[in-house]
């Protein structure tokens, strides 16, 4: 037993050291398998843990990409003493195309950061100088060299001095936009960024808030209107210049950002109320300096420079003010009427204007700021003055060297006076054109007529006789033509019954011509188609003066049938037909009617005959034609029938009166066919003395009974 528990004993011990040394060599592999294991780990470009179990490798963690994964795994895998490397736990980074990087900042400190970042490390860089905000970032591969995460850094900074900005870095490409408070922190931005690496570029796009400038006004004000350009503060707008300056384009003047100087939109107002002192002058502000330039009155300088003395503290004001003057010369327009005078023009400063004797005066002219310092313009105005008060209306023009004299004077007899009080300018150059109302000679005129135009009178009428007179003898309503009117009491004949007897021939005239010179008138006239030219001119030769040299003649160029006109003697519109200028007429044709119209017209022109004759006299011709007319539709559109009565008063005998009423009858029936009306539409009966319409014991009586009747029938 002793033997065998020795030799247990002895197994035993030989086994428990075979046990111990097995044991010991495993750990001392597996430390050794470890140790080369975290070796190989620490060469990864991003953190890798790696365990061991046994003689088992296991990875875990990020590395770059495929290959950086293929070295590792290959590395762990030569590892002495490795049993099995386990790489399901290492992940790929994943590629950012573009690999970019975005930040916003404002001075409040508001920010944003977004992107890719290509390692921890670079992202404790740009935690620096960003803090919590790289902590979002996401980890990626494709950063284009290790100068990326500086250059992303240093453009997060930039962006700070913004009052708002962004940066975008893509790639190699960096864009910063934003809002510059003004040029200076525009140029720190740039001057930050002015070091990029060789490789990168920048796009910059950030817009200034305020230029940087002083704050300004330059204010023009002249004759051609009110110019702005400026620079106002905060707060201050333009419209501070457009209500007050009327058209004025203030699209020149920027608003700033910063306030500026307390007390400056005062002080503006202040100037342009000194600018407005001035007839024309500029006011310039810049900063605290103040300067207003330009012409003016002696008041008006005097004002402006006191508004410009009393500056508040702090601004320096400064003043170059003249008196006022355009550089015209001094010159007065006056035109005359014969009693009433207007003014106008530049005067010296101690000029008064004065009209001729007797005129009122109306004054639109301007003083200027300076006086006449010779004298001569007042010698030159009174003596031009007293001259014109001597024509019956004219213009006169005054200079300092000058005298322009141009009117309408009574006669040439004047002229000795114009000279006389002209002669008080003496030295001066005078230009004098007069015309005369009468110019000696004696009335000499002509009226001349035609019907579808009308009356003209022309030359140099009598004093005592005007066109409107000579419209009124020949029975016109008006008369076109300017004649002159002589002046004397006995300069030709004045007296136009003559024009009112053969004008009352005007409605049967085509033309007519009146010429006199104080000897010899002529009177010649041209009669319408169908007018008895012989009657009419052994009625003008009984009643005209003798002293008269007068033709009539008939028209011989006919107008063209269909031809239409308005007669200037009547008004009234006609056409030619049928060898006459037939009025036209506007009525319904039918009996009641045309019974209207035809009393009508016998009542206004009536159809007359020679004494105890059946010859129609030739007056009666606007009567014939105008029952024509009526004719014309009461027979061809309303296809009635007409009879033509005959009627005397009891002078004579029975039968010889029946006798001359169916012969009257006949010849207006023969008028009427003659003027196209069918003679089948027509009958005449002579009614003698059998049908008085009055008394035959007056004369008045007598002339109603003698008459022609028009009586219709359907």
């Amino acid at each position: 037993m002793r033997k065998l528990l020795g030799g247990v004993v002895l197994a035993a011990g030989v086994g428990g050291l075979g046990w111990y040394g097995s044991g010991n060599q495993a750990e001392r592999m597996q430390a050794e398998v470890t140790t080369r294991a975290q070796t190989v780990a620490g060469t990864a470009i991003h953190a890798i843990e790696t365990s061991v179990s046994g003689r088992d490798i296991t990875a875990s963690g990020i590395v770059q990409d495929q290959a950086e994964f293929d070295s590792l795994q290959a590395a762990l895998e030569d590892v002495q003493g490795r049993r099995v490397v386990n790489m399901d736990a290492v992940e790929i980074l994943p590629v950012a195309d573009p690999f970019a990087v975005a930040a916003t900042r404002t001075q409040s400190g508001d920010a944003t950061l977004t992107g890719a970042i290509p390692s921890e490390a670079a992202r404790a860089d740009l935690a620096v100088v960003a803090g919590d905000l790289a902590a979002g970032l996401d980890l990626s591969t494709g950063s284009p060299d290790d100068e990326w995460t500086s250059v992303a850094a240093q453009a997060y900074t930039a962006i700070g001095t913004l009052k708002t900005g962004e940066m975008t870095l893509s790639g190699r490409d960096l864009t910063i936009t934003g809002l510059a408070a003004n040029p200076r922190d525009l140029d720190a931005v740039l001057a930050s960024l002015a070091d990029l690496p060789e490789g990168y570029t920048l796009a910059d796009m950030i817009e200034v808030e305020d230029d940087g400038t002083p704050l300004r006004l330059t204010l023009t004000n002249d004759d051609a209107g009110a110019t702005a350009t400026g620079k106002f503060p905060s707060g201050m707008a333009a419209s501070l210049v457009s209500d007050r300056y009327d058209g004025v384009d203030t699209s020149d003047i920027v608003e700033a950002t910063i306030a500026g100087v307390d007390g400056w939109p005062a002080v503006a107002v202040t100037g342009m109320d000194a600018l407005d002192e001035l007839v024309e002058g500029e006011l310039t502000i810049i900063d605290t300096d103040v300067t207003l330039t330009g012409s003016a009155s002696p008041d008006g300088r005097a004002q402006a420079e006191a508004l410009m003395a009393a500056l508040p503290a702090g601004f320096t004001g400064s003043t170059d003010i003249s008196i006022y003057d355009d550089g015209t010369p001094f010159m007065m327009t006056m035109d005359y009427d014969g009693a009433a005078a207007t003014a106008t023009g530049k005067y010296p400063a101690d000029f008064t204007v004065a009209a001729p004797d007797g005129a009122t005066l109306t004054q639109t002219g301007e003083a200027a700021f300076i006086g006449d310092d010779t004298g001569a313009f007042a010698t030159n105005a009174a003596a031009g003055v007293a001259a014109l008060g001597l024509l019956e209306q004219g213009s006169l023009q005054v200079t300092a060297d000058k005298i322009i004299l141009t009117g309408i004077a009574s006669t040439p007899d004047v002229d000795a006076a114009i000279e006389d009080a002209l002669s008080a300018a003496s030295g001066v150059e005078v230009e004098q054109t007069f015309t005369y109302l009468d110019d000696g000679t004696p009335a000499d005129w002509s009226v001349s007529y035609d019907a579808a135009i009308g009356g003209a009178v022309a030359g140099k009428l009598p004093s005592d006789l005007t066109a409107d007179l000579v419209a009124g003898a020949m029975g016109l309503s008006k008369i076109d033509g300017d004649p002159t009117v002589a002046l004397g009491a006995a300069d030709g004949p004045s007296d136009v019954s003559f024009l009112t007897l053969a004008s009352e021939y005007l409605p049967e005239t085509e033309k007519l011509s009146f010429a006199t010179n104080g000897e010899q008138s002529t009177l010649d006239m041209v009669l319408s188609p169908g007018v008895d030219a012989d009657l009419v001119a052994a009625d003008l030769a009984a009643r005209l003066p003798g002293d008269i040299a007068f033709s009539v003649t008939p028209l011989e160029d006919l107008p063209e049938t269909g031809a239409i006109r308005t007669n200037q003697a009547t008004l009234n519109r006609e056409r030619f037909q049928f060898g006459n200028w037939l009025p036209i007429l506007t009525f319904a044709p039918v009996a009641t009617i045309c019974t209207d119209q035809t009393t009508r017209a016998l009542e206004t022109n009536g159809v007359n005959f020679l004494s105890s004759s059946a010859r129609l006299d030739a007056k009666s011709i606007r009567a014939i034609n105008t029952l024509t007319a009526i004719a014309q539709r009461c027979v061809d559109e309303g296809g009635l029938t007409l009879e033509v009565g005959g009627h005397t008063d009891d002078t004579g005998s029975e039968i010889s009166n029946q006798i001359l009423s169916e012969n009257r009858a006949n010849s207006v029936r023969n008028a009427l066919i003659a003027r196209g009306i069918p003679e089948t539409a027509m009958t005449a009966t002579g009614f003698g003395q059998s049908r008085p319409l009055a008394s035959n014991e007056t004369e008045e009586g007598r002339a109603t009974n003698r008459r022609t009747e028009i009586i219709w029938s359907e």
